[in-house]
């Protein structure tokens, strides 16, 4: 029987052997995983490689930007809030999980799995409900549509790790629900980066669609939902070279804005603007600043 290429790749690296392949001249392990991305793909991996990459750094990167805000009150607070967010998840059966952080750099981020982080100073900057919730579903759109998953297997993210690593990284490309702790160890480094810093530009649209489609079904504003994007371009001005996770220099984030505000246009606004649970509570620990509250 003859096997297909693809089948061939799929074969050797579920069997280990090209983790194996010694790094020597005339073999380039580098060109062999990214040959192995382009023809097994997203193909190779799924929701249970999330929910372990999720479930293994959360804790450790919780730590490292800036550790939970020690309030239990202020956790639950959030936690209600986001609750029916990410109930309305696509895949609202992962192991959805908020954390507050103890961080006053307007940012957040999310893991593969459901796992996501919201700072303390992004909560002072949002000044009305919407803003977090769009902030919050952003997010969700990040792990619904398994952009992390999809982004550390690019060659990009694996041209950034030792040798060791690349070939544990290599045997994880070909078995679904394989990842080891070996490759886990090569990631940990990339992925944190590329949480804090954001996602590709054609990622970070698809997260800023499923915004809508979010608060289509909670009753929150579509047209608002670029209100925060805005208080971004206002907290980092034109002249700065700032890049988080939710903002990027010009012009991208006001393109991002100007997308937003094109697909909501069309969608019916609620008739009412109910406080969402847990709102109150967080504005009173961190109130918005003069100069941002909106008329």
């Amino acid at each position: 029987m003859t096997l297909s290429r693809r089948a061939f790749l799929t074969s050797i690296a579920a069997s280990g052997a090209l983790a194996s392949l010694p790094a020597r001249a005339g073999f380039d392990l580098e060109s062999v995983i990214g040959g192995a991305q382009q023809v097994i793909g997203a193909y190779a991996s799924g929701e249970e490689d999330e929910i372990r990459i999720g479930q293994n750094y959360y804790k450790d990167y919780l730590a490292k930007s800036g550790g939970a805000y020690p309030d239990r009150n202020a956790q639950s607070a959030l936690q209600s809030f986001a609750s029916p967010l990410m109930k309305a998840a696509d895949r609202s059966k992962l192991p959805w999980e908020v954390t507050l952080l103890k961080n006053d750099e307007v940012n957040a981020w999310a893991l593969p799995g459901g796992k996501i982080a919201i700072n303390s100073g992004l909560i002072r900057y949002a000044d009305h409900p919407v803003e977090l919730a769009s902030v919050l579903a952003h997010e969700v759109g990040h792990a619904d549509k398994s952009h992390g998953l999809s982004q550390i297997r690019t060659e990009a993210v694996v041209s950034t790790v030792g040798g060791i690593g690349k070939e544990a990284l290599a045997g994880w490309l070909g078995s679904a629900g394989a990842i080891g702790r070996e490759a886990l160890t090569a990631l940990e480094g990339p992925l944190y980066k590329l949480i804090l810093t954001g996602y590709s530009r054609q990622n970070e649209f698809e997260a800023d669609n499923h915004i809508l489609g979010i608060f289509a079904k909670t009753g929150m504003d579509p047209q608002r939902a670029s209100d925060f994007f805005k208080t971004l371009m206002k907290i980092y001005p034109d002249s700065s070279q700032e890049t988080t996770s939710l903002f990027s220099t010009h012009p991208g984030t006001r393109e991002r804005v100007e997308r937003l505000t094109d697909s909501a246009r069309s969608l019916a606004r609620p008739g009412s603007d109910p406080v969402p649970k847990g709102w109150r509570e967080l504005k009173a620990l961190f109130p918005t600043p003069a100069g941002f509250r909106k008329a």
